[in-house]
Parts: C-alpha cells; structure tokens; sequence
C-alpha cells in the first residue's frame, strides 16, 4: 500500500505539469527507476540476511567453559625441560593451553599430556600460533630426567614447554591460578621407605589463554582433545565470540 500510494502521488505531480504525452513517458521511467533501487534493495537485504544466517550457523563456539568477562592471567618465569627461562608472557600472540602436571601422577597427568598430544595434532596450519604450557605441581621429584622421559613416553618433547622450579618459585604460580597440590619440600620423596615416589594430589585443570594475554576458557582434566583443539584454533584466529 505504501508504495502504491507512492506511484499515485508521483502520477499526481506529473498531471499537473505536463503534456499527456509526456506524463506516459516520464511516469513509465520513474516507475522503472523505482523497480529498479527497490529490486537493488531487496537483494542488498537478502545478502545480509544471508550472510548473517551462515555467521550464525557456521561461526564455530568455544567448547570449554568460557569467562565472561575474559579475565587477565597472572605471569612467571620458570625454566622449563631444556632449562630454559620460559616466560608466559612471551606467548603474547598465540594461544595458549596451560595445566599443571607431575611425572610421576599415575592417571590424570598421562591423560592431559596425551590428549594435549592428539589437540596439537588436530591444530594443522593453526600449530604455529599456539603453544602447550605445563607448570609441575612436584618440585621434587619432578627431576630433570623424569620431565624429559614422561614428556619423550606421551610424544610431546617438542610440543610441551614443561616449567618447573624450587617450591618457593612455585608455590606463588599455583596460588594465582587456584591450583592445590600435596607437594610438600624439595626433594623426591618416597613413601614408607619405599622407592617410588609419593602420589600427588593436585588439581587438574586446563586454562586456554588467548592472544591478548586473557583467560577465555578451562576445561577439566579428562577433556575431549577436540574441543581443546576447537578451542585454541578459534582463539587463534581472533574469532571467538
């Protein structure tokens, strides 16, 4: 109706301003004119409304738990396998899946590293914009030697950056991150005069960190490698929402 209504005014106008003849020709170009921008409009708005039904379909989302708002991470320094100094900070660009293990951890710690594994090799072309961050939660009897055979038994020797340091540059890392652990002291320990080592309770949890520095996701310890591999190729890309 209301563009009907527009054609009868136009149709006015012309009448009372022009020769019968010329009002045919001018009306019929007006009226063309008119089909035209509404046609150019019509299509203009089918493509957005389009493109905005595949953003929402085929955007990807972010599996884990996401943190609203992202929050900022705190930063350290510790050595990692080859006894390098490993800042988190330097990570500033990539993403990052941070979690904190020990070597010697009889369950959750072999899951996390071999599923880390499996996320790194699902990353493709992403690989290179993200990085895999374990902080030891056993300063003693995370050895030098125990970090590069657990790392070199679940394959991620070149994938994993394994941090350790004295219980004292440790301890204020795990409090930030809200990590509990049982280890007590700076020497392997053993239980009962046994040989091997005390088990360590600890919390097992993975943070995934985005470009900018910011906590965006966690997810649990017996997480899906998928989901982490979902998680840090988004964030990898700037894409998240």
């Amino acid at each position: 109706m209301v563009y009907c209504k527009g054609i009868h005014v136009i149709a006015q106008d012309m009448d009372r301003s022009m020769e019968p003849g010329a009002q045919d020709t001018t009306l019929r170009a007006a009226l063309r004119t008119r089909w035209i921008l509404l046609s150019i409009g019509a299509a203009a708005a089918a493509g957005i409304a389009a493109a905005a039904v595949w953003m929402h379909v085929s955007a990807p989302t972010l599996q884990g738990a996401v943190v609203t708002p992202p929050a900022p991470v705190y930063d350290f320094t510790l050595l990692d396998q080859d006894r390098r100094p490993i800042r988190l900070s330097q990570f500033r660009g990539k993403a990052v899946a941070l979690t904190f293990l020990y070597t010697h951890c009889p369950d959750v710690c072999p899951l996390i590293a071999t599923r880390m594994h499996e996320a790194y090799l699902q990353l493709g072309d992403a690989a290179g914009r993200v990085a895999f961050v374990a902080v030891s939660v056993d300063p003693g009897g995370d050895t030098p030697s125990a970090v590069r055979e657990f790392l070199a038994i679940h394959h991620v020797e070149r994938e994993l950056h394994y941090l350790s340091g004295s219980f004292a540059e440790l301890q204020p890392v795990w409090a930030n991150y809200y990590v509990g652990t049982d280890a007590r002291g700076a020497t392997p320990r053993t239980a009962g005069g046994t040989a091997g080592p005390v088990p360590v309770g600890h919390t097992a949890i993975v943070y995934v960190i985005d470009p900018r520095g910011r906590l965006r996701v966690f997810l649990p310890g017996n997480f899906e490698s998928r989901d982490l591999a979902l998680d840090l190729k988004i964030l990898a890309s700037d894409t998240a929402r």
